[in-house]
């Protein structure tokens, strides 16, 4: 049974788990980005409320390719996902909340990710980083937590 997760979702939560990055604990107000995501990344992404938009302009421009957008319509809900990538964005980059979803690996175990499909997100992410006014070095921080885990997001 293919599973119903979103490329990004289980790309930066892989890297958040594998990168030893801590999930905030009752009473804890921020946890640590990634290692290498500079302390401000956040507040460079317009805090919660920017990744929020960033993340919906990353489905905008993923549901317009049509090299990926069938994945999303076939197994995902994508209102879902949105919020899983507001979750995970603003926990990566350093934000007060938990991820409650899915690992990487569990999340793209039956989808048969190729590299096209792969850097079709990518390049998602970096139009909504333009799309958002977030600075192309700001934004390379995000996309650079994905690289390490190609390996295990591209099984075709």
């Amino acid at each position: 049974m293919k599973r119903m997760k979103s490329l990004l979702v289980s790309a930066v939560a892989g890297a958040t788990l594998l990168a030893g990055t801590q999930i905030a604990q009752a009473g804890e107000s921020k946890t640590n980005p990634i290692m290498g995501i500079p302390s401000a990344a956040l507040a460079r992404f317009g805090g919660e409320y920017g990744v929020h938009n960033w993340v919906e302009s990353l489905f905008y421009y993923i549901m317009l390719d049509n090299r990926i957008n069938y994945i999303f319509k076939e197994f995902g809900n994508v209102d879902r996902q949105i919020a899983l990538n507001t979750q995970l964005e603003t926990m990566v980059l350093g934000g007060p909340n938990e991820y409650q979803g899915a690992s990487m690996s569990a999340a793209h175990a039956d989808l048969g990710i190729t590299m096209t499909q792969f850097n079709a997100v990518v390049e998602a992410a970096y139009n909504a980083c333009e799309r958002n006014n977030i600075a192309y070095y700001t934004c390379n921080h995000l996309i650079a937590a994905l690289a390490p885990f190609t390996r295990v997001i591209v099984t075709k």
